[in-house]
């Protein structure tokens, strides 16, 4: 005579059946963490423009009378193709620049997004030749989609800090997936390649 449990199953079935849904449970893990790159990406084009200005404290303000408050920032302007490599959905959330200094300091600056986006044109009209359509934010990817997109960063550095740099990236964040880092390299000055 046979021993059950109090289900009405043999206990070498039940055991089986534990054992079947560990490994489907490790598997499928192993499968969406370990089966390569979900997404690819390349930044097509990078555009720096430094911005210098020195404002006049004047007598009824703070500092030093009559010296200059020094204001320079780089904004930089990418060009990006994002392309979905699976087979899932892919939640594309955010995007951000980060800048390698020459001191190894780094510097992050999200990219601007609706208004945002709008309003540096509109503040620095010489840059309008350059616009193109945003980067959208919040999509689902479905697979095998590719997405492009302009991002434009705001980096509190002077032009000589940016054109000393050791590294400029552009990072894509999606949810419930690693980020999607795109390294930049420098060809010459002015001139920047990019990878994956």
């Amino acid at each position: 005579m046979s021993e059950r449990n109090g289900t009405g199953f043999h206990p070498l079935l039940v055991v089986l059946a534990a054992i079947v849904i560990v490994v489907a449970i490790i598997g499928s893990y192993v499968w969406v963490t370990y089966t390569g790159p979900v997404h690819t990406g390349q930044v097509v084009s990078v555009s720096a423009y430094p911005i210098h200005r020195e404002l006049s404290t004047g007598g009824g303000l703070g500092g030093l009378k009559g010296q200059p408050n020094v204001y320079d920032e780089v904004i930089v302007i990418a060009d990006v193709k994002i392309k979905s490599t699976t087979k899932l959905p892919l939640f594309l959330h955010d995007m951000w620049g980060e800048v390698t200094l020459p001191n190894g300091d780094i510097l992050q600056s999200l990219a601007a997004s609706g208004e945002d986006y709008k309003k540096v044109f509109v503040a620095y009209p010489a840059l309008e030749a350059q616009k193109q359509e945003p980067m959208p934010r919040g999509v689902t990817m479905t697979p095998g989609q590719e997405v492009d997109g302009q991002l434009i960063f705001h980096f509190p550095v002077t032009e000589k800090d940016w054109d000393a740099r050791r590294q400029f990236d552009v990072v894509i964040g999606f949810i419930n997936q690693k980020n999607l880092v795109l390294h930049t390299m420098r060809v010459q000055p002015g001139t920047e390649s990019s990878g994956t």
